[in-house]
């Protein structure tokens, strides 16, 4: 029997580069997203499956999740790719504009993760990716909304991991770095180390599959320098930070 993997935000991006690499593995992919349009094209293309869904919607994740179970019969990996992105001016901090990202990136995941495990746990076993970022290794200028969700998604996951391997429940965080997508294309800044959302999709799946480590993080010269960032002390780091707020953009 094909193992089962819902991908959510799986309509464009890195999702839907997870999605294509999943179905061309074998497994069978249910995928949501608020647009049905591109969830039918790779239904088409790649034989997934399209479950149109808004994270925000709590009582629609769990008709989501339900639906799922029964359709297929089981949940074997949820990837939690979806994404809002907003880019600020340095000391923007508005209330709405804040919202909408943690409603989406963080609470978003939250509304998956409850039923989710629920189901995982009656069927004995199951396991949870979390796409967070780099940017949720330390508090990035430009990104305050951003970068706060990603770093909570990070803690999060470092939690679940340990408290529901009691259940057979694995869990995995996501770090990829600047990637080509409809988000990313906003950007007015330098993206260093950028690279295609196919790639990315690759890199994900071949972590999942063919690793148990707890974080699949990419590309790994950029991720080996953030981590080294995250360690300096905090004069240094506010020296650099502040050196980047002064950076021309594009």
């Amino acid at each position: 029997m094909a193992k089962v993997a819902w991908v959510l935000g799986g309509g464009s991006g890195i999702g839907a580069e997870t999605v294509k690499q999943l179905s061309q593995r074998g497994w069978t992919v249910a995928i949501s997203g608020r647009r049905e349009q591109p969830l039918n094209a790779l239904a088409v293309s790649h034989g997934a499956r399209p479950y149109p869904l808004d994270v925000t919607d709590f009582d629609a994740v769990n008709a989501t999740v339900a639906r799922i179970a029964q359709d297929l019969g089981k949940i074997d990996l949820v990837v939690f790719s979806v994404a809002a992105w907003e880019v600020t001016k340095p000391g923007r901090y508005d209330y709405a504009s804040f919202a909408k990202i943690i409603d989406t990136n963080l609470l978003g995941a939250m509304r998956v993760i409850e039923p989710v495990i629920e189901q995982m746990r009656n069927q004995g076993f199951g396991e949870i990716a979390l796409v967070a970022s780099v940017a949720g290794y330390f508090g990035l200028p430009r990104s305050a909304a951003y970068s706060s969700g990603k770093s909570a998604m990070i803690a999060l996951a470092e939690t679940m991991r340990t408290e529901l391997a009691p259940d057979n429940i694995a869990v995995r965080v996501i770090c990829p770095g600047f990637v080509k997508t409809d988000l990313t294309a906003k950007n007015d800044f330098p993206m260093p180390f950028l690279m295609e959302a196919e790639d990315a999709g690759k890199r994900i799946v071949d972590g999942l599959l063919n690793s148990k480590k707890f974080e699949i993080a990419f590309p790994l010269r950029f991720v080996l320098i953030l981590k080294a960032i995250r360690l300096l002390p905090y004069p240094v780091f506010f020296a650099l930070m502040s050196r980047l707020i002064a950076q021309p953009r594009k």
